[in-house]
């Protein structure tokens, strides 16, 4: 009985994580904090795509460019990501919303 109840309250511990985890209001919401992962994303496909095999000329992400496109500032992408990994199970919904934006890109739609 102990061990069946123990059992129960880890499971039920487990579980409820993701939805008590309040994000810090200094924090880029999931939606927004997706959509900066996913121009960066880019970017390094686009800077990997114009890189010549052997060549000596590195090209390099414009931070700078992504965060004024989405309207923040590096302080407040560097306090979501540190934050963001501190907590792995919001991370993961984060980068599902990516793989889903750059599938739908891929596709065409």
């Amino acid at each position: 009985f102990i061990f069946s109840l123990l059992f129960v309250c880890i499971l039920f511990s487990c579980g409820q994580k993701e939805k008590f985890t309040s994000i810090p209001s200094n924090v880029l919401p999931k939606e927004k904090m997706a959509q900066v992962i996913t121009d960066i994303h880019i970017a390094e496909a686009e800077v990997s795509a114009n890189v010549i095999p052997d060549s000596s000329s590195k090209e390099s992400i414009s931070f700078e460019k992504i965060f004024e496109k989405n309207t923040i500032t590096k302080q407040q992408y560097e306090e979501s990501i540190i934050f963001y990994i501190d907590h792995p199970e919001l991370l993961d919904t984060i980068y599902a919303q990516v793989l889903n934006e750059l599938s739908k890109m891929q596709s065409g739609k």
